[in-house]
């Protein structure tokens, strides 16, 4: 008697050992799934902190044809410089270059500007990084007392003026922005047209026999070319520019017919 009920007690505890497992597995798997789900929110909460300290990115563009300035700023995903939102772009132009528009000095294209080159950029919490371009926008919104200092002097001297800026607009348009600081320098304190132009023939001639001597000879001929040209447009009497034309002539007579 005792033989035969023993044998279904040891059938009925063997039947409840899987079941008594899939509590376990339910446990294990919510255990899995918790531990994804909180690391997931980890990572982008890191990956979030990390867009917001480091993956900021501002800066400002001048447009030489227009003498306009903008300033642009969009988040990055920092390290891979992914960008992950639209770029917000707002007009910044100084009241320097607003005046030289607005008085005509400088007759700007009736166009929406296309070129836009880099004055400086900012990445997160990296330092401002200049470009050639600030050498003029820097000087464009040069204050003084709370006064725009080259739009009181282009005010004070209009004839000067008038001269002056389409030179320094036709360098910005060349890219030439690393002659403008002493450029501008050296006329701030010029009181007639005529000394004017002859000290900005001579700064630029003698800038530009430079600068195509080294193009030279980094073999940068067709760049060069186009700048002798325009310099000697500027100064054709200029005997350096003159004796640079020669040499080249004298290289590349064929090129040179």
């Amino acid at each position: 008697m005792s033989a035969t009920s023993a044998t279904p007690s040891s059938g009925s505890s063997a039947a409840q050992s899987p079941q008594s497992k899939r509590p376990r597995k339910r446990l294990a798997t919510g255990y899995r799934i918790l531990l994804i789900s909180l690391s997931s929110l980890i990572v982008a909460g890191l990956l979030f902190v990390a867009i917001r300290m480091f993956g900021y990115v501002e800066g400002t563009e001048f447009a030489p044809k227009h003498f306009q300035t903008r300033r642009f700023s969009f988040y990055e995903i920092p390290l891979v410089h992914w960008q992950i939102t639209p770029i917000r772009r707002v007009s910044t132009t100084p009241e320097t270059a607003r005046y030289l528009t607005q008085s005509k000095t400088l007759v700007m294209p009736n166009s929406v500007p296309t070129r836009w080159d880099l004055v400086e950029i900012k990445h997160g919490v990296q330092s401002l990084e200049p470009r050639d371009p600030a050498l003029l926008v820097d000087h464009l919104r040069l204050m003084e007392d709370g006064t725009a200092v080259w739009k009181q002097w282009s005010k004070k001297n209009p004839k000067l003026a008038k001269q002056f800026w389409p030179t320094i607009d036709k360098l910005a348009d060349r890219e030439l922005y690393i002659l403008i600081p002493r450029l501008m320098e050296l006329t701030r304190d010029v009181e007639d047209v005529a000394t004017l132009k002859t000290v900005v023939a001579d700064y630029l001639a003698e800038e530009y026999v430079s600068l195509i001597r080294d193009m030279r000879d980094a073999e940068r001929d067709e760049l060069a070319d186009a700048l002798l040209a325009e310099a000697l447009e500027e100064s054709p009497n200029n005997p350096e520019l003159q004796s640079l034309k020669k040499d080249r002539q004298t290289a590349d007579p064929v090129g040179q017919t």
